[in-house]
């Protein structure tokens, strides 16, 4: 090797030139790299399948022993817990029978005086005075700021089923009026007083279920003013549809 100052040869692993005596520097020493560990694989998570977007539950409960059950029980609150889209075909059953009855009360009490014609008028009036109805409750429900979230369907059970006593009422009024002569007197009617229990049954249901579900605590007024406007709507709309159905068939 060379002295890197005076450029003389020297002697290997000197460490100072003999002859300028400048140290010679050391060759550096290699240092033993350590392998590093493997490292495993890291595994990407498996991409999910497209999740489907949830359907609308279309289950329909039809408990009708369940309904009169716990009608028996407490009738307002059977009908006020029903009121759910859920129910619609067991509202739909005291609603419509009450329009059936009134369509086989008709023909009896027309049978001479074209029955048919009288009966289909007024099933018909009384089916789409029930729908104006079930429009008007949930309508109103909204427009008096319920908090319970009414669509027709569920509308359709709280009506349909507040109208089981009607149906009753009706029948006992019949049976009244046809098979015993009329049980009256000279100042009030017992026919009367089903039908007037009947429709009374339905303002305190729409009441009971308005007052749970009011949005305002500290007032009674809109549970009344829903009450007053939605039960409005049904005798306007069985006014309204009886003048039609009459200027159709008569």
């Amino acid at each position: 090797m060379f002295c890197v100052k005076c450029g003389n040869e020297i002697p290997d692993n000197s460490v100072a030139c003999p002859v300028c005596g400048a140290p010679i520097a050391s060759a550096p020493q290699e240092v033993p790299v350590t392998p590093a560990a493997p490292v495993a694989p890291v595994q990407q998570a498996p991409v999910g399948q497209p999740v489907a977007p949830a359907t609308k539950n279309l289950t329909i409960t039809y408990d009708i022993k369940g309904f009169m059950g716990d009608f028996f029980k407490s009738p307002i609150d059977a009908c006020t817990s029903r009121a759910e889209s859920i129910h619609w075909l067991l509202g739909l059953t005291f609603a419509g029978g009450f329009a059936i009855l009134n369509f086989i009360f008709t023909l009896i009490n027309f049978k001479d005086f074209e029955p048919a014609k009288y009966g289909f008028s007024d099933l018909f009036t009384q089916l789409c005075a029930i729908a104006g109805f079930v429009l008007f409750t949930m309508l109103f429900s909204k427009a008096f700021k319920l908090t319970k979230k009414m669509d027709f369907l569920s509308s359709l059970s709280l009506v349909g089923l507040a109208f089981m006593p009607y149906c009753a009422g009706r029948l006992l009024a019949f049976l009244n009026t046809k098979l015993y002569e009329g049980i009256d007197i000279s100042f009030f009617s017992i026919s009367s007083i089903f039908t007037s229990c009947a429709v009374l049954f339905i303002a305190v249901t729409l009441y009971d279920f308005a007052m749970e579900h009011r949005s305002d605590k500290t007032t009674k007024v809109p549970a009344l003013l829903f009450v007053i406007c939605s039960m409005a709507g049904y005798y306007l709309s069985d006014l309204f549809f009886g003048w039609m159905w009459t200027k159709m068939f008569f």
